[in-house]
Protein backbone atom coordinates (compact mmCIF):
# COMPACT_ATOMS: atom_id res chain seq x y z
CA UNK A 1 0.00 0.00 0.00
CA UNK A 2 2.45 2.82 0.97
CA UNK A 3 4.54 1.43 -2.70
CA UNK A 4 1.12 2.60 -3.83
CA UNK A 5 1.03 5.44 -2.50
CA UNK A 6 4.54 6.59 -2.94
CA UNK A 7 3.98 6.04 -6.31
CA UNK A 8 1.76 9.30 -6.64
CA UNK A 9 3.27 11.10 -4.31
CA UNK A 10 -4.29 8.67 -0.71
CA UNK A 11 -20.46 -1.89 4.39
CA UNK A 12 -23.62 -2.85 3.20
CA UNK A 13 -24.46 -3.30 -0.63
CA UNK A 14 -26.32 -0.39 -1.63
CA UNK A 15 -29.88 -0.90 -3.43
CA UNK A 16 -28.69 1.31 -6.16
CA UNK A 17 -26.52 -0.74 -8.49
CA UNK A 18 -24.60 1.73 -9.61
CA UNK A 19 -22.98 2.93 -6.47
CA UNK A 20 -22.31 1.49 -2.53
CA UNK A 21 -21.74 3.50 0.31
CA UNK A 22 -21.00 3.13 3.59
CA UNK A 23 -24.69 4.14 5.36
CA UNK A 24 -27.75 5.86 4.44
CA UNK A 25 -26.74 9.25 6.14
CA UNK A 26 -23.69 9.46 4.32
CA UNK A 27 -25.54 9.11 1.20
CA UNK A 28 -27.57 12.43 2.06
CA UNK A 29 -24.07 14.22 3.08
CA UNK A 30 -22.57 13.39 -0.53
CA UNK A 31 -25.77 15.27 -2.03
CA UNK A 32 -25.98 18.27 0.39
CA UNK A 33 -22.71 18.89 1.61
CA UNK A 34 -21.46 21.34 -0.71
CA UNK A 35 -24.32 23.53 0.29
CA UNK A 36 -23.46 23.51 4.03
CA UNK A 37 -19.92 24.31 4.37
CA UNK A 38 -18.74 27.89 3.08
CA UNK A 39 -16.57 28.28 5.42
CA UNK A 40 -12.80 29.09 4.70
CA UNK A 41 -11.37 28.49 8.19
CA UNK A 42 -9.62 24.95 7.07
CA UNK A 43 -7.56 24.56 10.70
CA UNK A 44 -11.01 24.45 11.93
CA UNK A 45 -11.94 20.62 12.65
CA UNK A 46 -15.61 19.75 11.48
CA UNK A 47 -18.76 17.53 12.90
CA UNK A 48 -18.62 16.01 9.39
CA UNK A 49 -18.32 12.09 9.33
CA UNK A 50 -16.11 10.60 6.44
CA UNK A 51 -17.79 9.49 3.55
CA UNK A 52 -16.67 6.40 2.37
CA UNK A 53 -18.21 4.99 -1.59
CA UNK A 54 -17.01 1.65 -2.31
CA UNK A 55 -17.59 0.35 -5.81
CA UNK A 56 -19.49 -2.39 -6.78
CA UNK A 57 -18.07 -5.59 -6.68
CA UNK A 58 -15.72 -5.14 -3.11
CA UNK A 59 -16.84 -5.27 0.39
CA UNK A 60 -18.67 -8.71 0.01
CA UNK A 61 -17.89 -9.61 3.28
CA UNK A 62 -17.46 -6.15 4.60
CA UNK A 63 -13.83 -6.48 5.31
CA UNK A 64 -12.57 -4.02 2.94
CA UNK A 65 -14.55 -1.22 4.87
CA UNK A 66 -14.03 -2.73 8.15
CA UNK A 67 -10.07 -2.63 8.03
CA UNK A 68 -10.12 1.20 6.66
CA UNK A 69 -12.10 2.42 9.02
CA UNK A 70 -9.86 0.66 12.08
CA UNK A 71 -6.98 2.62 10.90
CA UNK A 72 -9.44 5.95 10.13
CA UNK A 73 -11.44 5.90 13.36
CA UNK A 74 -7.91 5.70 15.16
CA UNK A 75 -6.04 8.85 13.10
CA UNK A 76 -9.74 10.74 13.71
CA UNK A 77 -9.58 10.34 17.79
CA UNK A 78 -5.75 11.29 17.16
CA UNK A 79 -5.86 14.24 15.19
CA UNK A 80 -9.27 15.69 15.09
CA UNK A 81 -11.80 15.55 12.36
CA UNK A 82 -10.88 17.50 9.57
CA UNK A 83 -13.02 17.60 6.18
CA UNK A 84 -14.97 16.70 4.37
CA UNK A 85 -13.32 13.46 3.59
CA UNK A 86 -14.17 11.00 0.90
CA UNK A 87 -12.61 7.44 0.93
CA UNK A 88 -12.95 6.33 -2.98
CA UNK A 89 -12.55 2.55 -3.16
CA UNK A 90 -12.61 1.55 -6.56
CA UNK A 91 -11.77 -1.31 -8.80
CA UNK A 92 -12.25 -2.90 -12.61
CA UNK A 93 -15.85 -3.93 -13.14
CA UNK A 94 -19.16 -1.40 -13.89
CA UNK A 95 -18.32 0.47 -15.55
CA UNK A 96 -21.70 2.22 -14.87
CA UNK A 97 -20.73 2.56 -11.52
CA UNK A 98 -17.66 4.26 -11.91
CA UNK A 99 -18.49 6.72 -14.07
CA UNK A 100 -21.76 7.41 -11.06
CA UNK A 101 -19.44 8.20 -8.40
CA UNK A 102 -16.86 10.01 -10.73
CA UNK A 103 -20.15 12.39 -11.20
CA UNK A 104 -21.08 12.29 -7.21
CA UNK A 105 -16.99 13.19 -7.18
CA UNK A 106 -17.44 16.03 -8.98
CA UNK A 107 -20.25 17.40 -7.41
CA UNK A 108 -19.23 17.12 -4.11
CA UNK A 109 -16.70 20.02 -4.99
CA UNK A 110 -18.77 22.27 -6.62
CA UNK A 111 -18.49 25.76 -4.85
CA UNK A 112 -21.95 27.48 -4.75
CA UNK A 113 -19.89 30.73 -4.60
CA UNK A 114 -18.40 30.53 -8.22
CA UNK A 115 -19.20 32.59 -11.16
CA UNK A 116 -19.04 29.12 -12.75
CA UNK A 117 -22.29 27.03 -12.78
CA UNK A 118 -22.50 23.70 -10.82
CA UNK A 119 -22.60 22.14 -14.49
CA UNK A 120 -19.85 23.88 -15.79
CA UNK A 121 -17.43 23.41 -12.95
CA UNK A 122 -19.37 19.35 -12.93
CA UNK A 123 -17.83 19.32 -16.38
CA UNK A 124 -14.89 20.91 -16.03
CA UNK A 125 -13.84 18.50 -13.45
CA UNK A 126 -14.73 15.46 -15.35
CA UNK A 127 -12.59 16.74 -18.23
CA UNK A 128 -8.99 17.49 -16.43
CA UNK A 129 -6.78 15.19 -18.34
CA UNK A 130 -5.89 13.45 -14.97
CA UNK A 131 -9.34 12.57 -14.32
CA UNK A 132 -10.17 11.14 -17.23
CA UNK A 133 -7.00 9.25 -17.17
CA UNK A 134 -7.70 7.78 -13.63
CA UNK A 135 -11.03 6.73 -14.77
CA UNK A 136 -9.23 4.77 -17.56
CA UNK A 137 -7.04 3.22 -14.79
CA UNK A 138 -9.85 2.44 -12.73
CA UNK A 139 -11.44 0.45 -15.34
CA UNK A 140 -8.05 -1.46 -16.43
CA UNK A 141 -8.07 -2.62 -12.59
CA UNK A 142 -4.52 -0.53 -12.38
CA UNK A 143 -3.48 0.42 -8.68
CA UNK A 144 -2.90 3.75 -8.17
CA UNK A 145 -3.77 6.31 -4.79
CA UNK A 146 -3.34 8.77 -2.47
CA UNK A 147 -4.74 11.95 -0.80
CA UNK A 148 -5.48 14.64 -3.47
CA UNK A 149 -8.05 18.11 -1.89
CA UNK A 150 -9.13 20.79 -3.70
CA UNK A 151 -8.71 24.79 -3.52
CA UNK A 152 -10.55 26.89 -1.20
CA UNK A 153 -13.36 28.29 -0.67
CA UNK A 154 -14.57 24.37 -1.77
CA UNK A 155 -12.20 22.33 0.24
CA UNK A 156 -12.75 18.92 0.22
CA UNK A 157 -10.04 15.88 0.63
CA UNK A 158 -9.82 12.59 -0.70
CA UNK A 159 -8.21 9.39 -0.09
CA UNK A 160 -8.36 7.69 -3.67
CA UNK A 161 -7.74 3.89 -4.36
CA UNK A 162 -8.14 2.98 -8.20
CA UNK A 163 -7.91 -0.67 -7.57
CA UNK A 164 -8.81 -1.70 -3.93
CA UNK A 165 -9.17 -5.54 -4.36
CA UNK A 166 -5.38 -5.59 -2.91
CA UNK A 167 -6.47 -3.48 0.42
CA UNK A 168 -8.98 -5.93 0.12
CA UNK A 169 -6.67 -9.01 0.62
CA UNK A 170 -3.99 -7.44 2.78
CA UNK A 171 -6.09 -6.05 5.49
CA UNK A 172 -2.87 -4.83 7.45
CA UNK A 173 -1.84 -2.60 4.64
CA UNK A 174 -5.76 -1.34 4.15
CA UNK A 175 -5.37 -0.21 7.93
CA UNK A 176 -2.07 0.99 7.36
CA UNK A 177 -2.81 3.16 4.24
CA UNK A 178 -5.57 4.77 6.09
CA UNK A 179 -3.19 5.96 8.93
CA UNK A 180 -0.83 7.32 6.47
CA UNK A 181 -3.37 9.18 4.70
CA UNK A 182 -5.51 10.84 7.43
CA UNK A 183 -2.33 12.42 9.01
CA UNK A 184 -1.70 13.89 5.60
CA UNK A 185 -5.52 15.53 6.03
CA UNK A 186 -4.11 16.94 9.16
CA UNK A 187 -0.85 18.48 7.70
CA UNK A 188 -2.73 19.93 4.44
CA UNK A 189 -5.39 21.76 7.30
CA UNK A 190 -2.83 23.61 8.89
CA UNK A 191 -0.62 24.61 5.92
CA UNK A 192 -0.88 26.60 2.61
CA UNK A 193 -0.44 23.17 0.42
CA UNK A 194 -0.14 25.74 -3.29
CA UNK A 195 2.86 27.44 -1.94
CA UNK A 196 6.63 25.96 -2.60
CA UNK A 197 7.59 23.12 -0.24
CA UNK A 198 10.21 25.72 1.11
CA UNK A 199 7.97 27.85 1.72
CA UNK A 200 6.97 29.36 5.34
CA UNK A 201 3.52 28.44 4.94
CA UNK A 202 4.00 25.11 3.82
CA UNK A 203 5.49 22.04 4.68
CA UNK A 204 8.90 20.09 3.87
CA UNK A 205 8.35 16.87 1.92
CA UNK A 206 10.34 15.48 4.84
CA UNK A 207 7.78 16.77 7.48
CA UNK A 208 5.10 15.96 5.64
CA UNK A 209 6.02 12.00 4.61
CA UNK A 210 8.47 11.15 7.61
CA UNK A 211 5.84 12.42 10.10
CA UNK A 212 2.88 10.18 8.67
CA UNK A 213 5.52 7.43 8.11
CA UNK A 214 6.44 7.48 11.61
CA UNK A 215 2.75 8.16 12.72
CA UNK A 216 0.93 5.42 10.88
CA UNK A 217 3.44 2.91 12.02
CA UNK A 218 3.45 3.95 15.58
CA UNK A 219 -0.26 3.66 15.36
CA UNK A 220 0.14 0.40 13.84
CA UNK A 221 1.99 -1.06 16.64
CA UNK A 222 -0.80 0.61 19.30
CA UNK A 223 -3.44 -1.33 17.62
CA UNK A 224 -1.06 -4.34 18.11
CA UNK A 225 -0.67 -4.92 14.04
CA UNK A 226 3.26 -4.96 13.74
CA UNK A 227 6.12 -4.23 15.81
CA UNK A 228 6.92 -0.84 15.71
CA UNK A 229 10.90 -1.14 16.61
CA UNK A 230 11.12 -4.17 14.06
CA UNK A 231 9.54 -1.68 11.27
CA UNK A 232 12.23 1.13 11.47
CA UNK A 233 15.02 -1.23 11.61
CA UNK A 234 13.78 -2.60 8.91
CA UNK A 235 13.72 0.86 7.29
CA UNK A 236 16.95 0.64 7.42
CA UNK A 237 17.95 -2.64 6.40
CA UNK A 238 15.56 -3.52 4.09
CA UNK A 239 13.21 -0.14 3.02
CA UNK A 240 10.41 -2.35 4.61
CA UNK A 241 7.17 -1.95 3.27
CA UNK A 242 8.26 1.14 1.12
CA UNK A 243 10.93 0.56 -1.04
CA UNK A 244 14.64 -0.48 -2.17
CA UNK A 245 16.80 0.42 -1.40
CA UNK A 246 16.91 0.78 2.45
CA UNK A 247 18.54 3.64 4.34
CA UNK A 248 22.18 1.25 4.92
CA UNK A 249 22.28 0.98 1.12
CA UNK A 250 21.66 4.49 0.30
CA UNK A 251 23.39 6.72 2.52
CA UNK A 252 26.34 4.11 1.49
CA UNK A 253 26.18 4.73 -2.47
CA UNK A 254 24.70 8.59 -2.13
CA UNK A 255 27.51 11.13 -2.09
CA UNK A 256 25.05 13.94 -0.41
CA UNK A 257 21.62 14.68 0.67
CA UNK A 258 19.83 16.84 2.94
CA UNK A 259 16.22 16.68 4.62
CA UNK A 260 15.27 20.19 3.18
CA UNK A 261 16.34 19.48 -0.70
CA UNK A 262 12.50 19.44 -2.51
CA UNK A 263 14.36 17.39 -6.10
CA UNK A 264 14.20 13.92 -4.70
CA UNK A 265 11.07 13.64 -6.08
CA UNK A 266 12.41 13.62 -9.85
CA UNK A 267 15.68 12.51 -8.79
CA UNK A 268 13.64 8.78 -7.67
CA UNK A 269 15.12 9.02 -4.38
CA UNK A 270 11.88 10.26 -2.34
CA UNK A 271 11.29 7.07 -0.86
CA UNK A 272 14.49 7.26 0.74
CA UNK A 273 14.86 10.59 2.01
CA UNK A 274 11.24 11.50 2.81
CA UNK A 275 9.63 8.33 3.68
CA UNK A 276 12.43 6.86 5.62
CA UNK A 277 14.94 9.47 7.07
CA UNK A 278 12.15 11.67 7.31
CA UNK A 279 11.03 8.89 9.34
CA UNK A 280 13.97 8.12 11.31
CA UNK A 281 14.54 12.17 11.33
CA UNK A 282 10.69 11.93 13.54
CA UNK A 283 11.95 9.50 15.46
CA UNK A 284 15.28 11.27 16.31
CA UNK A 285 13.07 14.57 17.88
CA UNK A 286 11.18 12.33 19.93
CA UNK A 287 13.22 9.63 21.58
CA UNK A 288 16.39 11.94 21.13
CA UNK A 289 15.69 15.22 21.51
CA UNK A 290 12.85 14.55 24.14
CA UNK A 291 10.15 16.25 21.89
CA UNK A 292 6.58 14.32 23.63
CA UNK A 293 5.59 12.68 20.33
CA UNK A 294 1.82 14.60 20.67
CA UNK A 295 4.40 17.41 19.96
CA UNK A 296 5.87 16.40 17.23
CA UNK A 297 3.02 14.64 15.33
CA UNK A 298 0.22 17.11 16.65
CA UNK A 299 0.80 20.05 18.49
CA UNK A 300 3.22 22.24 16.81
CA UNK A 301 0.66 22.16 13.29
CA UNK A 302 -1.46 23.91 14.89
CA UNK A 303 0.67 27.14 15.33
CA UNK A 304 1.71 27.04 11.41
CA UNK A 305 -1.34 29.07 9.96
CA UNK A 306 -0.64 31.90 12.58
CA UNK A 307 3.11 31.41 13.45
CA UNK A 308 4.70 30.33 9.93
CA UNK A 309 6.89 26.94 9.65
CA UNK A 310 10.17 27.72 11.29
CA UNK A 311 9.00 29.69 14.27
CA UNK A 312 6.11 26.98 14.74
CA UNK A 313 9.04 23.86 14.87
CA UNK A 314 11.58 26.60 16.64
CA UNK A 315 8.78 26.88 19.54
CA UNK A 316 7.87 23.21 19.94
CA UNK A 317 11.18 21.40 19.06
CA UNK A 318 13.60 23.86 20.29
CA UNK A 319 15.00 23.92 17.27
CA UNK A 320 15.98 26.02 13.97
Amino acid sequence: MLLTLLALGCQERNTDPSLRRAKPEETELFQTQVLQDDGNDLARPVDIEPVLVVAEGLNADGSLVKNYRRGLAYAIDYFGNYGPYYVYLLGPGNERSIRSIYLKRAQSRVDPSSSNSAQQQIDEFLERPNMVSEIKAVLRGEAEGGLTWSEPPRRVYEDVTTNAHGREKDPVENTWGALHEYHHVFQIAHCDSYQDRNSDRNLNSWITEGMATYSSAKFMENLKLIDFKNYMLELRQTGGNIGVPGINDFMSAAQAWRLDEESYWDSGDAAQVYYMLGAWATAYLIHVQDVPEVTVLKNWYLDIPTLGKAAAFEKHMGLS
